[in-house]
């Protein structure tokens, strides 16, 4: 196991520990009130993964937005469902100063939803008929989301593809259009020739892990602010994992914008050359604030520990 998987389980395992740790410090008679919640969320999403070199790049951040639904079946746990939409992208040209990104030239996009279920830590008892209050949370749970990396095609008549692809001439019509990169094999899935590649999902599981904070405006409403970072099992939410391969190869299964988006170098790389980094797994991040309101509640006095 890599080190940033280690890493990873670690901190998931922290989350959890740290969680229940708190959550078991008050043992007392209290007021045991459920309640169902319904919101919205608006913010941001971001990306971490080969085409971006930090946890949080500022420039691949766009609008998130979605819906939530909170079920508080005590004062230390609330269990929660959602659905998001928004976006991502990481781009080489942020990284001028950086020679190798700067030679590799790659970018892309992708449109994000992603539904998922979980729970909160309450590290604060939650009183409901309290009129005020902040609550700082410890957010786990699991998330199904669908992508499709894309990247912008630029034509360029100079460039070593024209020379190389056969094809290559005939793509002038398509210049900055936006290409559709899963469908064009660009390290080689499902070729003849790379044929153990297998063609990567579109549809793919994540592990929200995150914390933020709960404000109590009235009775009812509750405002939020909150940070997850998804930890994802692709490697190809951008596109790019393994190794260039041999441009004639993929065009000649998926024709000339296969290798022109696969290898967009100002000179053309030697097949079997690292274009990715498959020791990590890529990540992305929802992040804002909610606004919640409470329709349901019910209560029962009993003794307990949550």
């Amino acid at each position: 196991m890599s080190e940033f998987m280690k890493r990873r389980y670690a901190l998931i395992i922290l989350t959890l520990c740290f969680g229940i740790g708190v959550s078991s410090l008050t043992a007392q008679t209290f007021k045991r009130e459920s309640s169902l919640e319904f919101g919205l969320m608006f913010g941001g999403s971001n990306y971490s993964g080969d085409l971006t070199n930090s946890f949080f790049e500022s420039r691949g951040t766009h609008a998130n937005g979605g819906i939530i639904v909170r079920y508080n079946p005590v004062q230390r746990f609330s269990f929660r469902l959602g659905v998001n939409y928004g976006s991502v992208s990481g781009d080489d040209r942020w990284y001028s100063d950086d020679e190798i990104r700067a030679n590799r030239n790659l970018h892309f996009k992708s449109d994000i939803w992603d539904i998922h279920a979980g729970f909160d830590i309450n590290l604060n008892v939650f009183r409901y008929k309290q009129e005020r209050g902040i609550i700082p949370h410890l957010t786990l749970g699991v998330a199904v989301f669908k992508f499709n990396p894309m990247a912008q095609f630029f034509y360029d008549p100079n460039s070593w593809h024209a020379t190389a692809l056969q094809g290559y001439d005939n793509l002038a019509g398509l210049d900055e259009d936006w290409i559709e990169l899963q469908p064009k094999g660009t390290e080689g899935q499902e070729t003849t020739e790379y044929n153990d590649l297998k063609r990567y999902s579109l549809t793919s599981f994540a592990v929200p892990v995150g914390a933020g904070f709960k404000f109590k405006l009235t009775n009812q409403w509750t405002f939020g602010v909150e940070y997850t970072t998804r930890i994802t099992f692709t490697d190809y939410l951008d596109d790019v994992s393994g190794l260039y391969v041999e441009p004639v190869f993929i065009e000649s299964q998926y024709g000339a914008m296969s290798p022109a988006m696969a290898d967009k170098s100002p000179s053309q790389n030697i097949a079997g050359a690292q274009r990715g980094d498959d020791s990590k797994r890529d990540l992305y991040s929802i992040f804002g604030v909610t606004l919640t309101y409470r329709i349901i509640q019910s209560g029962d006095r009993c003794p307990g520990f949550l």
